[in-house]
């Protein structure tokens, strides 16, 4: 007799607990409240957060309770104010509550790309920069927000007013108006918003064209060939014409701004109308450093006819070429770093130690384009529910002080994507072949046909060709490396 033991697993509850919390959300403090309407009790829309989530936000939760509160967490545990060095325990049913929303919207908003009107890199350059609503005015908040000092002109009376822009070395300047007086500390050392590294990228998603002027094909050659089988048995044959199929194309562009916007990816140029066009431009490369070109590739023709007995069979391809022409504009993404160098308000500022010096402070972010960790808003925005990952600026206090709105306002508005475009005219040439024609078999005839052309004869088993086919003379026609072979099937 077998005997079995069963053996009894037992996994402590604190085990499971810990296992649980691995899968909690994200919790951001910022959006963090707390409740007094009773035990595990939350506004609407609010949950109580639990014991491994108010950890995982000890020191900012710690911060903003009283020396000796006692607040509550989910399920009888709480946790205890900076007099009891933050301790997160099981107790008695609390009337306070630490709650999060069920459903947390604190991203920072995707706001619509705007359009800069099309001109000289300068020009596009100034329209941004002395756009007041959409740049001037968001990223002076953000500055403000963010704790820096003086962020308007002597005659303005909110943020981001009576901004002067001007230029300095290959970048702008906005910077409060300094004429007349001021009062209050360090007035005259405003905060300078400097905006410089632009970047342009050619944007192939963003496509337009004119009126099309597009050629109908014209016959160009056309390559005969007769086949003929002077046996009593029928034959089967392969015709095959390989022929290089080629395009010249060129561009003008209306602006110099051509010069300084790339390609970031591969691109090939758009399909439009029936003429076939491969036109690709290098990953990385100046849009305007390619205004033509020519590009070819190879095609092979087939066809497999069966010659009757005593016949002869005619064979054809056409070769055609046609051109088209359009106007065209793409559109070219715009990036640049802003760089905030100013002095920090000692009555409250988001550097990460927040400090009451007033001391100087130059910071750049880039918009627009990826950047390293220090730069990128939307990663320390996103990032700010783990502590010690930002290093550089406290969004949560930010949040806190000005509001989310404020803040989603302002973070939205200066990651707010602008483009610009490129234009000109296009223009291209086609050669390419039509398809491999079959005409009707008829008995051999003894009579010779008179032509213009030069024909060559050639025996191949049973079967005779007779061809018009000069790879020269197609060479010079713009078809390159033609050839034409007649073989019967074995």
């Amino acid at each position: 007799m077998i005997k079995s033991n069963t053996y009894k697993v037992l996994i402590p509850s604190v085990l499971i607990s810990v296992l649980s919390a691995s899968a909690q959300a994200k919790i951001y403090p910022d959006q963090l409240v707390i409740d007094q309407l009773g035990e595990d009790i939350c506004r609407s829309g609010y949950r109580p957060i639990d014991r491994f989530e108010a950890s995982a936000q000890k020191d900012y939760i710690v911060s903003r309770m009283g020396q000796w509160q006692i607040a509550g967490l989910k399920d009888n545990w709480v946790i205890m104010g900076p007099g009891y060095h933050g301790r997160i325990k099981q107790d008695s049913p609390n009337g306070s509550a630490w709650c999060y929303p069920n459903e947390a919207l604190s991203e920072i908003p995707n706001y619509a790309p705007k359009s800069i009107p099309e001109g000289d890199e300068i020009d596009i350059q100034y329209a941004l920069v002395t756009n007041h609503s959409n740049f001037v005015r968001p990223l002076s908040y953000l500055a403000h927000y963010l704790g820096y000092a003086w962020v308007s002109g002597n005659h303005g009376q909110f943020v981001g007013e009576d901004m002067d822009v001007r230029r300095e070395g290959d970048g702008w300047v906005i910077q409060g108006n300094q004429d007349g007086s001021c009062d209050g500390y360090k007035c005259d050392k405003k905060t300078k918003i400097t905006v410089d590294n632009f970047a342009y990228t050619l944007n192939d998603s963003d496509f337009w064209h004119g009126t099309v002027t597009e050629s109908s094909r014209q016959l160009v050659k056309t390559v005969t060939a007769v086949a003929r089988n002077r046996s009593d048995i029928p034959q089967q044959v392969v015709v095959d014409l390989k022929v290089d199929e080629s395009t010249d194309w060129s561009k003008t562009d209306t602006y110099g701004f051509a010069q300084s916007v790339s390609t970031e990816n591969e691109f090939k140029w758009p399909l439009v109308g029936d003429t076939k066009l491969k036109i690709t431009l290098e990953a990385n490369q100046s849009f305007a450093s390619t205004n033509g070109g020519s590009t070819s590739e190879q095609v092979t023709l087939q066809a497999r006819p069966t010659v009757p007995a005593n016949s002869e069979l005619p064979i054809r391809v056409e070769l055609y070429r046609s051109s088209i022409s359009y106007p065209y504009r793409f559109g070219a993404d715009i990036s640049y770093d802003v760089e905030f160098n100013g002095f920090l308000r000692w009555g409250g500022n988001a550097w990460n130690s927040h400090p009451d010096n007033r001391p100087d402070k130059v910071h750049t972010f880039t918009m627009g384009r990826g950047s390293e960790n220090s730069a990128d808003i939307r990663y320390q925005w996103d990032h700010r529910y783990i502590p010690g990952e930002v290093k550089w600026w406290d969004w949560s206090w930010a949040i806190n002080e000005n509001g989310l709105d404020n803040m989603q306002y302002a973070t939205g508005e200066s990651l707010r994507p602008f483009y610009s475009q490129v234009s000109g005219d296009f223009n291209a040439e086609s050669q390419f072949a039509g398809t491999i024609e079959i005409g009707q078999a008829t008995p051999i005839s003894n009579r010779t046909k008179r032509s213009t052309e030069a024909l060559v004869s050639e025996q191949i088993g049973d079967i005779e060709i007779t061809t018009n086919f000069d790879a020269q003379e197609l060479e010079a026609l713009g078809f390159g490396d033609a050839q034409l072979t007649i073989t019967p099937v074995e």
